[in-house]
């Protein structure tokens, strides 16, 4: 799916985009009755089932469905951290650098590394960026966290480009099985792309869903922003998941 698409199918269709587009698509057809009062009460049910934390425990039990690491029974030859973007022009830095998904990201391989000794793949292109993200990747490992990094793949543009780009890279060195570092939510669309690239993937997933004391009982039926902020990115990663598969595998 190329870029431009995949913006206007997200704006559009996942929340907050596709329940304000019934919305105001009730306002436009107020003169068929029956019509506006169907989208007006769709689009409203739809806004608020993707504003509450109950929804947003559903979904990431959908996808959180990989356990943590075990590392007594660890037998890898390398770890491959994905990136999640970057905070451009960040002014307190003077220059791009990680965001807080990419920071947790390698916080995790740091840990990770400092435990086993294994050696680090950093992977994340952009697009037509003058700085691919695994520079900024790298320097955070290796500046803030301590850690080495020996490996940059810094041509890809999507998790398959991940997968395809770093066993390019790995096949060379003859490692076969990997530890591969994302967030719980996206492991299962990481470890698939990476599993069909050819490699043995052991998941280590990152930034499990806890909810907060505002997020239990009955407060999970309360709208907020940041359940919204959630459910449209579970709903992104659950899309992504099922497209990777039709498309790809």
């Amino acid at each position: 799916m190329s870029h431009p698409i995949k913006f206007l199918f997200e704006t559009l269709v996942l929340p907050p985009g596709g329940p304000l587009l019934l919305l105001v698509s009730a306002l436009l057809v107020q003169h068929k009755p029956k019509l506006h009062t169907a989208l007006l009460l769709l689009g409203t049910l739809l806004l608020y089932v993707s504003s509450i934390p109950a929804t947003t425990a559903l979904l990431r039990a959908q996808l959180e469905r990989v356990s943590p690491i075990d590392l007594r029974r660890l037998n890898a030859q390398a770890i491959v951290v994905l990136g999640a973007d970057r905070y451009r022009e960040a002014p307190e830095y003077g220059q791009d650098t990680v965001t807080r998904f990419g920071l947790e990201r390698i916080r995790y391989a740091a840990w990770l590394q400092k435990r086993t000794g294994l050696p680090i793949l950093v992977s994340g292109g952009g697009e037509d960026e003058k700085i691919p993200e695994a520079h900024f990747m790298r320097d955070a490992l290796i500046g803030e966290f301590g850690a080495t990094v020996q490996w940059i793949e810094d041509a890809s543009r999507s998790t398959r480009e991940n997968a395809a780009y770093a066993n390019a890279i790995l096949k060379q060195q003859g490692i076969q099985r990997i530890v591969l570092v994302t967030h719980a939510w996206h492991m299962p669309r990481a470890r698939e792309a990476f599993q069909n690239s050819g490699l043995t993937v052991i998941p280590a997933p990152t930034q499990f869903y806890r909810p907060g004391r505002y997020e239990k009982g009955v407060y999970a039926w309360f709208p907020g922003a940041n359940a919204l902020l959630w459910n449209q990115l579970a709903l992104h990663e659950i899309v992504g998941y099922w497209w990777y598969r039709i498309r790809y595998y």
